[in-house]
């Protein structure tokens, strides 16, 4: 087959699965969880929903829309029950975390995604600094871990990888709470999840402790989702984040308060992504941290 017509037909067959993809993952969640349970249990008992489960998982599919249109993500990764999977197929995951990347971001940067989860955000941060920058994950959940590495790959963004490791104040081993929906795994050290279903150790890094021994180099730009452990990787990079000064994408979990209380510290002016609410009081939002003046 010639290759214009061989492109063709892998864009159309992009745009197909990534249609029905929507139709997948935009069906109820309550609907979506009880499918996923039947797949992993065997219970797929119908030869129509063995089918579309396995013709899911197949293959990756474009991206639809956002600052990641037209990037891969696998669909292996991204189980129907995911909390973010329609979301991140469409390209509308957390709007204002894109948009504050897209103008943070610059060719050439050095992008850190802490809390990396299947790397929505590591791809779309490879794509923003560019062959001549760097985009680093940092994912301690071993299947979230292999998700990131799979849609590096994908993309094939050699400029991108992964470090299988949570970040916090101090590098060593910790516990951590694998929770049913990956997505809010956590740390056993900020509390305990309803729907745990695993314990495991893995290794911690503090970003100082990387960024002194040369392991990685210092960042332009920082987001940060660890599901309650900010405050702790914020305090592990402080001597970088004192010395190069990089602007920070943080979600924030009920740590508002002590979030820009260190921030100040640290000369940093906080601002509300999500609304017009100051970020001290405003509950569980995501926050932009940038150096005063």
């Amino acid at each position: 087959m010639p290759a214009t017509l061989r492109h063709l037909r892998h864009e159309l067959t992009g745009r197909l699965r990534n249609g029905a993809t929507h139709l997948i993952t935009g069906l109820p969640e309550e609907r979506r969880a009880e499918l996923a349970e039947r797949v992993r249990a065997g219970r797929a008992s119908r030869a129509l929903l063995k089918r579309a489960s396995g013709w899911y998982g197949r293959a990756p599919v474009p991206v639809a829309g956002g600052l990641a249109h037209l990037l891969y993500v696998s669909t292996a990764d991204l189980p129907l029950d995911h909390a973010h999977a329609g979301l991140i197929v469409r390209g509308t995951l957390e709007p204002p975390v894109q948009e504050a990347l897209r103008r943070l971001i610059e060719p050439g940067a050095v992008f850190y995604d802490v809390g990396a989860n299947v790397g929505f955000f590591t791809i779309l941060g490879a794509r923003l600094v560019g062959p001549d920058g760097r985009a680093i994950a940092f994912e301690p959940v071993p299947a979230c871990a292999r998700a990131v590495a799979r849609n590096i790959a994908l993309n094939d963004f050699h400029h991108a990888e992964i470090r299988e490791q949570a970040v916090g104040a101090t590098g060593g081993r910790a516990s951590l709470l694998v929770v049913g929906e990956a997505s809010w795994s956590h740390l056993a050290s900020t509390g305990r999840h309803a729907d745990v279903r695993e314990e495991i150790e893995v290794d911690v890094v503090a970003i100082d402790e990387l960024v002194g021994a040369g392991a990685v180099p210092p960042p332009d730009v920082v987001k940060i989702d660890t599901e309650g452990a900010e405050l702790q990787a914020i305090a592990g990079m402080r001597a970088t984040i004192e010395a190069h000064r990089p602007a920070i994408v943080c979600e924030l979990h009920d740590t508002n308060a002590e979030f820009c209380a260190l921030m100040d510290e640290l000369g940093y002016v906080t601002t509300n992504l999500d609304g017009p609410q100051p970020v001290a009081g405003a509950g569980p939002i995501h926050a932009l941290a940038q150096p005063r003046g």
